[in-house]
């Protein structure tokens, strides 16, 4: 969820951080694009077929059992990913053959309609695209609103076809600075949300027929979801693998988690925090203040073995690795604006639009028990508000699993079904792999 780590790590280079505006806009070939989309197999079963990571040359595969991966080419129009292989027919047949093992399926694109588009916001050129269901018709719409990656999303993401193909048209755009889109990538969540709320106006141009239009906010989005629906009339949000805490909270419960599993006990623990007030004071003042702090702390330590046990999934960890004048000259732009003083506890009491979050139980990059404890506490006040947990989840509701490809990652059962369901008709199913926190009475 924090977008800090590549730009620390692009600030260690040598050479001065390149001008944000110069950052790559990279996007998939388009041969490839336009392979993209949901198909049909055999048996009721489908794959959704999408770019990955921002490579011109790569897709993804989603399986509906939920199994998912990147796929490499191998060939023209030939993709292969550990025991899997698929070819695509040229984009006009839109068909491709899928061997696995022994079994040979043959699959067809669903005919989603979808529609690419510009516009504007805050005088920014953002790059966007409508997906609606194949009958055209749609009674809701969602807006997905990216994480802290800088990789094309209407190239990218997977939720928008999941979506289109349960009956719900959703619409997608490139983050600023990234894909199609202009400017300069920012991580300033009320920046984004502003980007959103304009992408929800250009669905509503779109598609004015569907009244019923809300946003989905995976990881960092789930901070810029509720947001966008303080400047945009929406009715519903989603945050996804997200948290009711900001960005300084993150990184302290990454940290104490790093130390609780090393196995470090309450007196590594309190050093920690004091570490992490340290880093917290350099985040809220733009890297200026607390660097010497820093440096006296690291030196004080340095043979404290709980040090080395934090990871550099939070900033923490990642002021832990490099020199404090590197921090200082390069870590305020790279960091993009990202809003580190955030709290979103208050935007999610006082908006309007019907929540509903989507956690994982097992979440590695967003712990999220105080997340719970918060949304447990709001829905004493508020009837609209629901939240399911998918227990074995980490973050990206992604689970292990394990086939005769050997271990395999899969989007936890269910959730797409429970979005769409959810977002259709404002029910919820009952509790089965994921533990449903019941709305107060």
């Amino acid at each position: 969820m924090l977008s800090l780590l590549t730009a620390i790590l692009m600030a260690a280079q040598p050479a001065a951080a390149a001008p944000l505006d110069a950052a790559p806009q990279i996007r998939l070939d388009g041969d490839l694009r336009c392979l993209l989309g949901v198909y049909a197999l055999p048996g009721g079963q489908a794959v959704t077929i999408t770019g990955t990571d921002g490579a011109p040359r790569a897709l993804s595969f989603a399986f509906s059992t939920g199994r998912f991966g990147a796929l490499n080419e191998t060939a023209k129009g030939r993709f292969t990913a550990d025991d899997l292989t698929i070819e695509f027919a040229p984009c006009k047949s839109g068909t491709l053959k899928l061997q696995q093992g022994q079994t040979l399926q043959r699959g067809t694109r669903l005919r989603l309609i979808e529609r690419m588009t510009t516009f504007s916001s805050g005088g920014t050129s953002l790059h966007g695209k409508l997906i609606m269901p194949a009958t055209g018709q749609a009674r809701a719409a969602a807006v997905w609103i990216e994480g802290s990656n800088n990789d094309p999303s209407t190239d990218d993401a997977v939720w928008p076809y999941e979506l289109a193909r349960r009956g719900v048209a959703a619409f997608v755009y490139d983050k600023r600075g990234t894909g199609a889109s202009k400017g300069a990538p920012s991580s300033d969540f009320h920046v984004r949300a502003q980007d959103t709320a304009a992408a929800v106006k250009e669905m509503r141009r779109l598609a004015p027929q569907i009244r019923r239009i809300g946003v989905i906010g995976g990881s960092q989005g789930g901070w810029v979801a509720p947001l966008a629906a303080t400047m945009a009339p929406l009715d519903f949000v989603i945050p996804a693998f997200a948290m009711a805490e900001g960005p300084i909270a993150q990184d302290r419960e990454l940290v104490m988690q790093q130390l609780r599993d090393g196995g470090f006990d309450g007196t590594a623990q309190a050093q920690a925090r004091e570490l992490t007030a340290i880093t917290e004071r350099i985040v809220r003042t733009n890297m200026r203040e607390g660097l010497d702090e820093l440096d006296a702390f690291k030196a004080a330590h340095a043979a404290a073995p709980w040090l080395k046990a934090i990871q550099p999934r939070s900033y923490t960890g990642l002021f832990l690795l490099f020199p404090s004048a590197v921090i200082k000259t390069n870590g305020p732009a790279m960091a993009q604006g990202l809003s580190f003083d955030f709290e979103p506890r208050p935007v999610i009491e006082a908006i309007k639009a019907r929540q509903l979050w989507l956690l994982g139980g097992s979440d590695r990059q967003a712990p999220n028990t105080g997340t719970q404890v918060i949304l447990k506490q709001i829905q004493q006040q508020r009837r609209d508000l629901a939240v399911v947990v998918f227990p074995k989840a980490d973050h990206g509701l992604i689970e292990p699993a394990s086939g005769n490809a050997g271990a395999a990652k899969v989007y936890s059962a269910g959730q797409f079904d429970i979005a769409a369901n959810w977002i259709k008709s404002g029910t919820l199913p009952g509790a089965g792999q994921f533990i449903l926190l019941p709305v107060a009475d």
